[in-house]
């Protein structure tokens, strides 16, 4: 029995949701850093093709899936502070605009990032368990002891980096 709630079908239709995310995602981060200057033909044809190609890739398309989620949560939140630090007074979005509050949201979206897409290469590479062969880079890169060392080093550095930083 079909129902409203039945999602389904937009299974088929995700491919085209993965392009237009990245189109727009690659589309807006040119346009907000402003890396190729102010031609608006540029900064869409790098966005199109950035889409086309990750479109191309199976594992590329099954980590935007990943990591989609997490990015709207991300921005939901920020309109959510954005909304609030308006409401309760403040004349600007001070606490939006704010460099520290810039750092921290790109840090979740990079973190996102890496961790999505080393879970789903890790789903979908073949990597011997134990008394497998380490002459392959794969297998030596995605062994959970490296990636674990991996995530202590990246919270080292970013801890050292946060203490170290200049205070004002």
């Amino acid at each position: 029995m079909a129902t409203f709630l039945d999602v389904t079908a937009l299974q088929s239709f995700s491919v085209v949701f993965v392009f237009l995310f990245v189109w727009l995602f690659i589309y807006a981060v040119l346009i907000y850093t402003k890396v190729l200057g102010q031609n608006q033909i540029i900064n869409i044809l790098i966005g199109v093709l950035a889409g086309f190609f990750v479109i191309m890739s199976d594992i590329a398309t099954k980590v935007v899936k990943q990591i989609a989620p997490v990015f709207a949560v991300v921005l939901v939140f920020i309109a959510i502070v954005a909304i609030a630090s308006r409401t309760l007074g403040s004349d600007s979005m001070s606490i939006v605009d704010s460099h520290a509050m810039k750092y921290i949201v790109l840090v979740i979206l990079v973190v996102a990032l890496v961790v999505g897409a080393l879970a789903v290469v890790r789903e979908n590479i073949n990597v011997p368990e134990r008394g497998e062969d380490f002459a392959k880079t794969s297998t030596i890169i995605f062994h959970p002891n490296f990636l674990g060392i991996i995530l202590i080093f990246l919270i080292a550095v970013f801890t050292v980096g946060l203490l170290a930083a200049k205070q004002t």
